[in-house]
């Protein structure tokens, strides 16, 4: 009997899968053929996406369909991928990333919050200038930590890791403040809240094959319940530290009046915010949620990101002299401390240019899903329907001549020099930080990171991989993510 309803149910979800991949009133793109029922192109995808797309854009053009975990997913090359990241009545990328992962659901008052990307403009972005010196210390004494001197040579496996708690340092300085930022337990909660949340995602979407979209509903229910969610305990330490922070600085300024000296960080500009009222039961959890989702945002994305361009620098050591001699200059506008003014971030090109080429390089060879959110047709005619998943194919955009210049699959680390296009600029050749007026409105915070972190580094070491050779990311489906090999770290001489 079982096997009979088991039957039923994929026979039911293979027909209607079936009509609405053939809808007569559509004209859809076409669905690349495949082998195995019911996981259709799950496996290929997951196993060999790179030479896979590359043959699916071969033989069906710019765009064309996958069906992968259950579900029809449409994926979009080079001449029309624009359309996706410009039209926002019809592709939305919020809904696709929910989907994927039901951050709603593991922090509960994020509904609450829906000016998310102003707040990070106006409490953050805008103030870089003012960060610059406590960015800059924060990063050297974590480098200090947890690289050392390295007066003998030391290799590091996985700098991922390192990373993650050397660039969570600068920004919890950043979101709460310098005094709590030092508490081991925040630069925990910092450095493993994203990739405690994203562990739910480790789970096949298995159940999409019975029904689509089944895994999500049993992942949010998960979180609902609080059967599992990683946020909790990470929300007890915020609310613990905030707690007493506010309280603090709510005390100090009734003492002290116009003598207090203000705090400047995120948490401050979430205390004056018009609807904060400290007299009438103060959401401290709304609160921590709130930092929650920036930590989400910002610390895996810029950790992976330095990992990425130091294992590409360890990697290429004949290119470090060059970036060692450009930094040299520019640290001589550095004060008696070691602190460079704000601007000298652009005299750094070539280093520019390497983080660029390296970011190119280790991009997802498929990303920035957008889910339809109406049928929609492209300028090609093709027709796609309402509530369909999209990805962008970013490799035919990196992998193109006339986009990147000459021997595109090629590291060419001064490739942008003289351009006019430094790493953070959006453009249609570099999709990093995606395009259209929802790009990435942290990108500046993030680079301005790596630069001063890898100004430090290259001045304080040589770099080489343990195997002398170079190390290339590591590959799940069309993932790609930083190696875990040996980086050998010794102080220059």
């Amino acid at each position: 009997m079982y096997q009979s309803i088991i039957l039923g149910s994929v026979l039911l979800v293979t027909l209607y899968v079936l009509k609405r991949m053939r809808d007569p009133k559509l004209n859809l793109p076409s669905l690349v053929r495949y082998k195995f029922p019911i996981i259709g192109h799950t496996f290929i995808f997951l196993t060999n996406s790179e030479e896979f797309l590359k043959q699916c854009r071969k033989e069906y053009g710019d765009i064309f369909s996958l069906y992968l975990w259950g579900e029809v997913k449409t994926f979009i090359g080079k001449e029309h991928l624009q359309e996706v990241l410009t039209k926002d009545d019809s592709f939305d990328a919020g809904r696709a990333f929910e989907r994927l992962l039901p951050l709603n659901a593991m922090l509960k008052h994020l509904a609450n919050f829906k000016n998310s990307t102003k707040v990070l403009k106006e409490y953050v972005i805008n103030k870089l200038r003012t960060y610059t010196e406590r960015m800059q210390k924060s990063l050297n004494l974590a480098t200090r930590k947890y690289i050392g001197d390295c007066d003998e040579p030391k290799t590091i496996h996985n700098i991922y890791n390192i990373m993650t708690r050397i660039i969570c340092i600068p920004i919890a300085d950043i979101f709460v403040g310098q005094e709590i930022s030092q508490y081991e337990e925040i630069i925990n909660t910092f450095s493993e809240f994203t990739n405690d949340a994203v562990k739910i995602l480790r789970i096949p979407p298995v159940l999409d094959f019975i029904y689509p979209g089944l895994q999500y509903y049993i992942n949010s229910a998960i979180l609902k319940l609080g059967i599992y969610n990683p946020a909790i305990k990470h929300e007890k330490v915020l609310i613990k530290h905030l707690k007493n922070q506010i309280y603090k600085r709510l005390q100090e300024k009734e003492k002290y009046g116009d003598s207090w000296k203000r705090p400047e960080d995120f948490l401050q500009d979430l205390i004056e915010e018009e609807g904060f009222d400290p007299n009438n039961n103060i959401n401290y959890a709304e609160i921590a949620q709130k930092i929650c989702l920036f930590i989400f945002v910002s610390i895996h994305t810029t950790a992976s990101s330095c990992a990425h361009v130091i294992m590409d620098l360890a990697s290429r050591p004949e290119h470090i002299q060059e970036l060692y001699e450009e930094q040299l200059e520019v640290h001589k506008e550095a004060d008696e401390n070691g602190t460079l003014p704000f601007e000298t971030l652009n005299n750094m090109r070539k280093l520019d240019s390497f983080i660029k080429e390296s970011l190119r390089l280790t991009q997802n060879i498929a990303t920035l899903p957008h889910v339809t959110l109406k049928d929609y047709t492209f300028a090609n005619g093709l027709q796609i329907p309402k509530d369909r998943p999209v990805t962008l194919y970013i490799d035919d955009v990196y992998l193109d001549e006339s986009l990147q210049g000459p021997n595109p699959k090629s590291f060419e680390p001064f490739r942008h020099l003289g351009t006019n296009a430094p790493v953070t600029k959006v453009s249609k050749n570099y999709l990093l930080f995606g395009g259209g007026k929802h790009a990435c409105p942290g990108r500046q915070l993030a680079i301005n990171e790596v630069k001063f972190f890898l100004h430090n580094i290259i001045l304080k070491y040589n770099l080489r991989t343990e195997s002398g050779k170079i190390e290339e990311p590591k590959m799940f489906g069309p993932m790609k993510l930083p190696s875990d090999a040996g980086i050998i770290f010794e102080k220059r001489k």
